[in-house]
């Protein structure tokens, strides 16, 4: 992984041409505290490159205190839903890209979108030609638990960044990347019982994060099966595959996530 001051030093010398990224992490304290150091570094006013973000200039502390002037963020509406969840919507994209369409007033503006799984595909298509072409001084960073949840012409837009994984997951509860493999493995079994399943599922998957990760694990298994399959079995992978690209979407349209993986396993048996 890149250290946040090589991006920060590459990004304002000029090496590194993107005006957008992904910033992929699973643990989302982490990838929040990642995302404020990357705008206090772009914005930080330190004559040295190799000191920023020093936290003692005024752009550090404004984004610091979330005031900056240049620090957009694309913020949450509450879900209509019964649930109450917090999500994106088409209103929180149209005032994020009109944003970030007026500029900058000092020498870069940051658009962040933290939780980018989160967006719908329509969301996503209209921020296309903000991302491909944004305003001068212009720079966008997207954050997701998984890079691949993200639709491909948004990536293609975008340089990607990993950040390492943590041993814990946003609850502070250990978590086990083995638990994923053994859950996929589970759902691969002709012969797993449901309680058994479901047991696992509730032990291993703690978040909407750990769901879109399982998902993204158990696509991955399923076009290598594909690719080394014959025909019949090639269709049948590809048919799961289709199953895990629903459940993808009823959980970023707000299903419980837990609720969507139990209806993928009866729907692949």
């Amino acid at each position: 992984m890149q250290s946040i001051k090589e991006l920060i030093s590459s990004i304002t010398d000029g090496s590194r041409a993107a005006h957008a990224f992904v910033i992929e992490g699973q643990n989302g304290e982490a990838r929040s505290e990642f995302l404020s150091s990357l705008a206090a570094g772009l914005l930080c006013s330190h004559p040295d490159p190799a000191a920023r973000p020093c936290g003692r200039c005024p752009a550090c502390r404004q984004v610091a205190a979330g005031t900056s002037p240049d620090v957009i963020r694309m913020t949450k509406s509450i879900s209509s839903g019964r649930s109450g969840r917090e999500t994106y919507k088409t209103e929180d994209a149209a005032a994020f890209i009109e944003r970030l369409s007026m500029g900058a007033y000092g020498r870069h503006l940051i658009g962040i979108i933290d939780d980018a799984d989160l967006l719908s595909e329509t969301i996503q298509n209209k921020l296309l030609k903000t991302l491909e072409e944004p305003s001068s001084g212009t720079i966008i960073l997207l954050a997701a638990s998984n890079r691949d949840n993200l639709l491909s012409t948004v990536r293609s837009r975008c340089a990607e960044v990993r950040l390492a994984r943590s041993s814990q997951d946003h609850d502070g509860q250990e978590t086990d990347p083995e638990n994923f493999e053994e859950l996929i493995n589970m759902i691969m079994r002709e012969d797993t019982l449901f309680c058994d399943y479901r047991s696992m599922l509730d032990k291993t998957v703690k978040s909407r994060e750990d769901a879109m990760s399982f998902l993204g694990g158990l696509e991955s298994i399923c076009r290598d099966h594909m690719l080394r399959s014959d025909a019949g079995d090639s269709l049948k992978y590809a048919s799961v595959i289709e199953m895990i690209n629903t459940s993808r979407m009823d959980i970023r349209r707000d299903m419980n996530h837990t609720k969507a993986l139990k209806r993928l396993f009866l729907e692949i048996r």
